[in-house]
């Protein structure tokens, strides 16, 4: 589940979330498409890196050695992405979340002076858990932070649907230039 969720926030840099204001209301996916294409990106390779800054688990499976949530702090990854000029002109809600018709609902979505906030929350593919994410950030044409807060329930299958897991993560990005070209096909 983590390399995934990993995955997705590196997704994310285009939309970030904060905490949901209690008077927050659902929005479209549409709606969110329209918050982002305030951000002005610009299109090339984007390197983001991420850094676990605190995970808890309540309800662990029994056997699983104490402490072993530990390892993760301090652990930093970091990806190379190509963003299109289509990809960065037009960037949808669903590329928010990393998945093609995710289910996820959107809430709070702001994107205004270079700060970022709202709420996206995601069922898990068998519909018996879900993640829950508040990301709070800052943007630019070329570079962003942000730091995302996750609360995940039941999201591994029947043997962790007692389990929540808690993740604090901050995310950093930035344009390192031209995307690579593409190999040649030979013929």
């Amino acid at each position: 589940m983590l390399p995934i969720l990993l995955a997705g926030s590196a997704v994310l840099m285009l939309a970030a979330c904060g905490k949901e204001p209690e008077t927050a209301r659902n929005q479209s996916a549409e709606e969110v498409a329209s918050e982002m294409k305030k951000i002005t990106l610009l299109p090339g390779e984007w390197e983001t890196t991420q850094e676990v800054v605190d995970v808890k688990l309540e309800g662990a499976p029994e056997g699983m050695p104490a402490g072993a949530m530990d390892a993760m702090k301090g652990r930093k990854t970091t990806v190379k992405t190509c963003i299109t000029p289509e990809q960065a002109a037009n960037p949808s809600a669903d590329f928010l979340t990393a998945q093609k018709d995710s289910n996820c609902t959107y809430s709070g979505f702001e994107m205004a002076g270079g700060a970022i906030k709202g709420a996206v929350s995601c069922p898990s593919p068998d519909g018996k858990g879900k993640a829950d994410i508040a990301i709070d950030g800052s943007y630019g044409a070329d570079s962003y932070q942000m730091t995302m807060e996750m609360q995940a329930a039941g999201m591994g299958g029947p043997q962790t649907s007692a389990m929540t897991m808690h993740l604090k993560m901050r995310t950093s990005g930035k344009r390192i230039g031209e995307c690579p070209a593409s190999p040649a096909t030979g013929g």
